[in-house]
């Protein structure tokens, strides 16, 4: 059982590196919930006259609704059965990702699976994202995504990702945006999956999973909507 502390040193260092080296400028604020604001309506006299004063009168009020603020998305909004694979039998990392892309191309988010290959590969050029303890989380941002997608592949034997600690990844994830939606909600639902990582009872349940069904259970036991900025 790899050592808590260095998994949650060595996801700290994902997402500071992995998804926050580009710069992302994040300036999102949503309402939280409905708001209610009550405005005093006012007469408007008719041109000429002037408007009565009733003393104790209290003017009628108006009551003006915002829009209700979506439900907060969590990674099971980006993975399903069907970009779920285990017990994967290719050792070569490049196949690995073109494997995961092709199952994202099922749920119809991806339209054009070989520019998020190019995307991933392109992404391991600029250092890696084996992060140890047989964890690997490529990452593509490419408009041959339409939304933001998340596929999981599973080895027994490993892949080698030439990770930092020169270990085989044996739980593997991709993750593919758009262009358009790096940096916006994506990037709450992989700190979602980061601090799942650093759970040892988490990574148990996704090696001993027995159907893509166990997994996305896994996950649902651990995560949680993303807070709502304040």
């Amino acid at each position: 059982m790899p050592d808590p502390s260095t998994v949650v040193i060595l996801v700290s260092i994902l997402v500071a590196v992995l998804v926050l080296a580009p710069v992302i400028v994040i300036s999102v604020r949503r309402l939280r919930g409905t708001k209610a604001t009550i405005v005093a309506s006012t007469a408007s006299p008719a041109a000429g006259a002037q408007a009565a004063v009733v003393p104790g009168a209290v003017a009628p009020a108006a009551i003006v609704t915002g829009p209700a603020t979506p439900t907060a998305k969590t990674v099971l909004d980006y993975i399903d059965e069907r970009t779920i694979a285990l017990e994967v039998e290719d050792t070569d990392r490049d196949a690995v990702i073109r494997r995961l892309a092709a199952l994202m191309s099922t749920t119809g988010r991806v339209l054009d699976e070989d520019a998020v290959v190019r995307a991933a590969l392109d992404r391991e050029l600029m250092s890696t994202t084996g992060i140890g303890e047989g964890i690997a989380i490529p990452h593509a941002e490419s408009d041959g995504a339409i939304e933001p997608v998340l596929a999981f592949a599973r080895s027994k034997a490993g892949v080698d990702w030439n990770s930092l600690d020169e270990a085989p990844a044996h739980l593997i994830f991709l993750i593919a945006v758009p262009k358009s939606a790096a940096g916006t909600e994506h990037l709450k639902v992989l700190a979602q999956l980061s601090r799942s990582l650093m759970k040892p009872s988490f990574r148990a349940a996704i090696e001993m999973a027995a159907t893509p069904a166990d997994v996305l259970a896994a996950l649902a036991s651990t995560v949680r909507p993303a807070a709502a900025p304040r």
